[in-house]
């Protein structure tokens, strides 16, 4: 107790007196929102998934950010957020992914199986700027990668409770210039590196076997890139909690197209066996590709599409695939998927969405649609759902529960969402 509560006070002496140091003038811009949305799940009948036809889940999430620029080199960043969740889902609600943060700055003042509320700091970091190199500390956003539907250089998690802001690491980030086009990125984290030594879990709530043995390590990435006759090229490299990853991403254009093309191996993986009667390892070497091209109409239509080939699925074992997928090693059941993603904008106060996938091993298909309505000038209303089709699981318990397909043990989804902006 002692020894957390003296870490959180370190971490912000560091970041904010450090400002006091260096800050003549320390101004504060001052914005926000507040999001509530509520969720309805339309269940297939498979009880060890389901007890209820349907379910319901409510959240609401309150940011507030400070922001703002010293001396013209030093900036600082402070997001400070509410949120509270219900739900009736059998599994019960999931809290903040915290495997990357240093000192856990939170108030977790409701933990209950149907209820939560957290008031957490999601970022609080400086950054010192220079003609060509920038250092930025502290609990920050780190984001890379250009596809829309499986972005392979986007290491850092997702956002929690479906919000639109990246979640924060505690880590060092520093970018270098090289000439106009050119640079390197390096980011410095601590993480949970996966171990060979540890057990599984039955989870519950995860409904899945859960592996227990991490270590806290450093984690390193590193990522250059350059621009040759106008494409895009990186290069990357990232310790993952799994093993050692290398990528590549090109983007250019052929006339009016923009083709992308990010392609990915992990290495020097942990052998990890299955879990009870399952067979092979958890985790393994493998090879990752996403291609992908977008194009914009001049009718205010925009259109995406994209295909993944991910080794690491498993189609003839897609009870396998689903335990990597939930201990967060693979990105799929099977091998190959494609999706494309359709917007149009009807007028500047409302637009839509339209996006659809499609397991190719199995033809299990999913939906995806959205539409955004600007109330007033300060708030949108967003009414959507997700529809998934394919063979249903047929096992008897959750252990083996025999899935069928990617997308037919997935529930259909309907959300309606209000975010109002200050």
């Amino acid at each position: 107790m002692l020894v957390g509560s003296f870490k959180k006070i370190l971490f912000f002496v560091l970041i904010f007196y450090s400002l006091q140091l260096f800050a003549k003038d320390f101004d504060v811009e001052v914005s926000g929102n507040m999001q509530s949305g509520y969720k309805l799940y339309d269940h297939y009948s498979f009880s060890p998934y389901f007890n209820q036809n349907k379910t319901q889940d409510f959240s609401s999430i309150a940011r507030i950010i400070f922001e703002g620029v010293t001396q013209d080199q030093y900036s600082y960043e402070l997001h400070a957020v509410q949120a509270y969740n219900y739900s009736n889902l059998k599994t019960g609600i999931g809290g903040r992914n915290i495997s990357m943060l240093s000192v856990d700055l939170s108030d977790d003042w409701i933990n209950d199986t149907d209820r939560s509320a957290y008031s957490y700091i999601d970022r609080a970091n400086i950054k010192f700027s220079t003609q060509n190199l920038d250092f930025q500390m502290g609990r920050l956003a780190a984001s890379f990668g250009k596809p829309t539907f499986w972005n392979l250089f986007d290491y850092y998690g997702s956002a929690y409770l479906g919000q639109e802001y990246k979640a924060g690491i505690d880590a060092l980030k520093i970018d270098k210039a090289i000439g106009n086009f050119s640079g390197i990125t390096a980011v410095i984290n601590e993480q949970n590196i996966l171990s060979s030594s540890g057990s599984y879990l039955e989870n519950n709530a995860a409904q899945s076997y859960q592996w227990l043995g991490t270590n806290k390590k450093i984690g390193l990435l590193l990522k250059g890139y350059t621009n040759y006759q106008d494409v895009d090229y990186a290069l990357l490299y990232k310790r993952e909690p799994e093993g050692h990853r290398l990528g590549l991403e090109i983007d250019g254009e052929i006339g009016t197209i923009n083709l992308y093309n990010e392609i990915t191996y992990l290495w020097g993986s942990e052998k990890i066996s299955m879990p009870s009667s399952y067979q092979g390892n958890l985790i393994k070497n493998h090879f990752m590709n996403v291609l992908g091209a977008s194009y914009h109409f001049d009718n205010n239509l925009d259109m995406t599409a994209e295909h993944l080939f991910n080794e690491m699925g498993d189609p003839d074992n897609l009870d396998a695939s689903d335990i990597r997928r939930k201990n967060g090693v693979s990105t799929s059941l099977n091998n190959n998927l494609s999706a494309i993603l359709i917007s149009y904008e009807f007028t500047p106060l409302l637009m839509s969405k339209y996006d659809a996938k499609l397991a190719w091993d199995d033809s299990s298909h999913q939906h995806n649609f959205s539409f955004i309505k600007s109330v007033t000038e300060n708030i949108d209303l967003t009414i959507g759902g997700q529809l998934n089709f394919g063979n249903r699981p047929n096992g008897s318990n959750w252990q083996n529960p025999k899935l069928q397909s990617e997308y037919g043990s997935l529930s259909n989804i309907y959300y309606l969402e209000l975010m109002q902006y200050f």
